[in-house]
């Protein structure tokens, strides 16, 4: 079968990224031939062994004369936000888009496409791809956006009534997605997310250390709570030997004070890290902690948990239920209960102090487990197994 696999975003990072490189790797192992269509800008380049096709978007371009739209109003990289785009640039984007698509469409001549985020990419791709068969893949951001902009919701809900299929993250996700896009339940199928076993595993002998090591990974950004971990983690600093490692890469004022905090408080920067960096990373240290107002489903909590750390997490939509009673129960995953929010990812000002108190309580719980010699993965090891990319590629693939 000839897979073509487009995204609007650039395919080197982010969490929709890593999903889509997972998915490419996974469907090579069954033999499956396979295309890509991208986004870069000035400074980027993308390959991959095992994609016989491939074509770029190129913003920052005669064409395109603006950054990649950021499916998070913050990313990794320079990027343009939607609610801040004219119709003018939207056009200007969509005519290249639609092109290069037809162009691969003639070109690779794919039985079936998957196509990442329900949004404005995917519209135009479920709109132009004729008779082979569309499955839009969710994850989380794209609803994000979905909400925030109304003018171009409208359009995408109508245009996406023509995909073949959804795969979304969480079973409370599939609600959303049938309330939101009027897409009928019965199209819309569980893939989840996952990790590779072989990157992410627990090590075999881990260091012992008398200062409790906390790691966070993932864009610099305050909608994923960075601030409330810094003011938790000055708390803990009091009452217990504790080092804090902030992985990833972000842009503009918002990192700028997350790394100015930070520095303040002795927390180590590491800046983007590849996969293999990331694992190394996890299996030095103890306890994972993601503090997000927001997330579709935070792959990365999946690969913290296959290198054997603790985690501390936000009471995400879905999560509890996509990792199943008995490792949410386990003890190793504690949830923070989420302030109000004003928007998707904005909390209510009055809700802040209360969140970064339930954030430190949190995580001295951990601690003290993680102390005490609590934090063992062995017993759960076959349940974190299922969340890997091989199960995950089953379900997609058993659809279609």
């Amino acid at each position: 079968m000839k897979i073509l696999h487009v995204t609007s975003q650039y395919p080197g990072k982010t969490g929709s990224g890593t999903y889509l490189k997972a998915m490419i790797a996974e469907a090579q192992k069954s033999d499956h031939v396979q295309g890509l269509l991208g986004a870069v800008q000035e400074g980027m380049s993308y390959s991959n062994n095992y994609i016989e096709y491939s074509d770029m978007v190129q913003f920052e371009s005669d064409k395109i004369p603006f950054s990649i739209m950021g499916m998070s109003d913050k990313m990794p990289y320079r990027s343009s936000v939607y609610k801040e785009m004219t119709l003018e640039e939207i056009n200007k984007w969509d005519i290249e888009f639609s092109n290069k698509f037809i162009k691969a469409v003639r070109t690779f001549g794919p039985d079936v496409i998957l196509s990442h985020h329900l949004w404005l990419g995917t519209s135009l791709v479920a709109k132009l791809s004729k008779d082979i068969p569309v499955y839009g893949i969710c994850h989380g951001t794209d609803i994000r956006q979905f909400l925030k902009i109304n003018w171009l919701a409208q359009r995408v809900a109508k245009e996406l009534h023509a995909l073949e299929g959804v795969f979304a993250l969480t079973v409370d996700q599939k609600t959303t997605i049938e309330r939101l896009y009027n897409i009928p339940f019965e199209k819309i199928h569980l893939a989840g997310g996952g990790y590779d076993e072989n990157i992410f595993y627990p090590p075999e002998n881990k260091k012992i250390s008398d200062r409790t090591r906390l790691v966070y990974a993932g864009k610099l950004s305050h909608a994923k709570g960075l601030i409330p971990l810094l003011d938790a983690y000055e708390n803990l600093q009091r009452i217990h030997p504790v080092d804090l490692t902030i992985a990833g890469s972000g842009q503009g004022e918002e990192k700028e004070e997350i790394n100015k905090r930070g520095n303040e408080l002795g927390v180590k920067f590491t800046g983007a890290l590849s996969q293999v960096e990331l694992a190394d990373l996890f299996r030095e240290s103890d306890i994972f902690v993601l503090p997000s107002y927001y997330e579709g489903l935070p792959l990365v909590t999946m690969e913290a948990l296959a290198c054997g750390l603790m985690v501390v997490t936000t009471d995400i939509p879905g999560l509890r239920t996509y990792m199943g009673e008995k490792l949410s129960t386990s003890g190793l995953v504690s949830f923070v209960r989420l302030p109000r929010m004003m928007d998707v990812d904005t909390p209510f000002h009055d809700d802040y102090n209360q969140f970064v108190f339930n954030l430190k309580k949190t995580l001295d719980i951990q601690i003290n487990k993680n102390q005490d010699g609590y934090n063992n993965i062995a017993p759960f090891k076959s349940e974190v197994e299922k969340l890997s990319w091989k199960g995950v590629f089953e379900r997609i693939s058993n659809v279609f």
